[in-house]
C-alpha cells in the first residue's frame, strides 16, 4: 500500500519538475524520497490495520488460532504481543519517524521553491516573490502583502490595518518600499485610505511592532501543521495566537499524535475481530471487509471530529482523542463478548 502511495507520488513529483532547468527524473525521485517519511506516517494506521488483518488471516488459514484455544491459551495472550507491537510503533512514530519527516519536508519544500523560483525567472516573470506577513501592534493587527527585497526591504506594498480588540477594518496603506524591523513598519511615498474619508498621501509613515510576530508566509513555507514535528506545535500554536489567528490546527495535529499509539492499538485490535471469527474462507473474508470498513469508519469520524476542532466547535483534545479511543473500547468489547460471552 504504502508503495502504491509512493509510485503516484513519483508521478506527481515528474509533474511538478516538468519543465524546470536542471531538474530530471532522478530530482522527481529525490522529491519522493525526502516525502517518504511523511507519506509513511499518514499511512501507517491503515498500514497497521491491513498487516493485522493479513497476518490473522493466516493464523486462521493455518488452524493456529484454533490449535491456541483448544489448548487453553486465552484469546488475550495472543493479542497481547500485537497490541504492544501497535503500540512501539506508535512510539517509534511519534519520536523519531515525525521529527525526521518534518525535517524532510522542510528540505523539499525549501529546495522546490528553489527550483520554481529558477523556473519563473527564465521566463522572465521575474524572481520576486509575494509574500503576506501578520504583526500585532500595541494597538492594530497588521497585515501586509509586498513583494520581498533583502534586508527587511519591500516594495509595491499594501498594509491592511485592524483594530486589536474587535478585529474592525481601520485603514488601508498603499506604498511604493517599506522597511520592517524587529520593532517597526516603516513605510515611504504612499497613500492612506479609510472608510469615509478621502485617500491622503504620506511620504513616511511608521507602525510600532510587538517582536512576537508571526510571518504567515515563513509558517507555510517551513511546514504545515499535519507535517510539524511535535516539538513544533505548541510553539506554532502560540505563535499564531499571539498573531491573532487561530492555534486549534496546531493543537489539533499535537494531540493526533500524542493519539497515534492509541490509534494504531485501536486498528490492531479491529483486525482481531476477526481472528475469532468462523472458520470458513467465506466468513473470514467477510470479516476482513468488515475490519477495513470499520477502519476508514473510524477515518472518516476522525477527519469530522478534526474540521470541527479546526473550526472551533470542539476542543482539540476531545477530537484527536475520542475517535481512537472509542474505536478502541468498541474492539476491546468486541473481543471480550467473543471470549468470554
Amino acid at each position: 500500500m504504502c508503495l502504491s502511495i509512493i509510485l503516484v507520488d513519483i508521478v506527481e513529483q515528474l509533474r511538478n519538475v516538468s519543465g524546470v532547468a536542471n531538474a530530471n527524473t532522478f530530482t522527481a525521485l529525490r522529491f519522493t524520497l525526502m516525502r517518504t517519511p511523511g507519506i509513511l506516517e499518514l499511512a501507517l494506521p491503515f498500514a497497521v490495520l491491513v498487516g493485522s488483518i493479513v497476518t490473522f488471516m493466516r493464523l486462521a488459514r493455518s488452524s493456529e488460532i484454533v490449535a491456541m484455544r483448544a489448548s487453553g491459551v486465552s484469546t488475550w495472550r495472543f493479542l497481547s504481543p500485537v497490541a504492544v507491537l501497535a503500540a512501539l510503533v506508535g512510539l517509534f512514530a511519534i519520536f523519531i519517524l515525525g521529527p525526521s519527516a518534518a525535517r524532510l519536508n522542510l528540505a523539499y519544500e525549501t529546495q522546490l521553491q528553489a527550483l520554481t523560483a529558477v523556473a519563473t525567472t527564465k521566463t522572465g516573470e521575474g524572481g520576486r516573490t509575494m509574500m503576506w506577513i501578520k504583526d500585532r501592534g500595541p494597538d492594530l493587527q497588521i497585515t501586509v502583502s509586498a513583494e520581498a527585497g533583502s534586508a527587511g526591504q519591500y516594495s509595491n506594498v499594501t498594509l491592511l490595518a485592524f483594530s486589536k480588540t474587535d478585529s474592525r477594518f481601520v485603514a488601508r496603506y498603499d506604498a511604493k518600499t517599506a522597511r520592517r524591523t524587529d520593532q517597526s513598519w516603516t513605510l515611504f511615498n504612499g497613500v492612506k485610505s479609510s472608510i469615509g474619508t478621502q485617500a491622503t498621501p504620506f511620504e513616511t509613515l511608521s507602525f510600532p511592532i510587538l517582536k512576537d510576530r508571526l510571518d504567515d508566509s515563513q509558517k507555510n513555507k517551513d511546514a504545515t501543521a499535519r507535517a510539524m514535528s511535535i516539538w513544533d506545535l505548541p510553539r506554532a500554536a502560540r505563535d499564531a495566537e499571539a498573531a491573532g489567528g487561530s492555534p486549534q490546527r496546531y493543537w489539533l495535529q499535537f494531540h493526533r499524535k500524542l493519539a497515534l499509539p492509541i490509534a494504531l492499538l485501536s486498528m490492531a485490535m479491529i483486525a482481531a475481530v476477526l481472528s475469532l471469527s468462523g472458520d470458513r474462507f467465506g466468513q473470514r473474508a467477510i470479516m476482513a471487509a468488515a475490519a477495513i470498513a470499520a477502519g476508514l469508519l473510524v477515518y472518516f469520524v476522525n477527519d469530522i471530529s478534526g474540521a470541527l476542532a479546526t473550526a472551533g466547535y470542539a476542543p482539540s483534545w476531545i477530537a484527536a482523542w475520542c475517535p481512537p479511543l472509542a474505536a478502541l473500547f468498541i474492539a476491546l468489547a468486541t473481543v471480550s463478548y467473543r471470549e468470554d460471552g
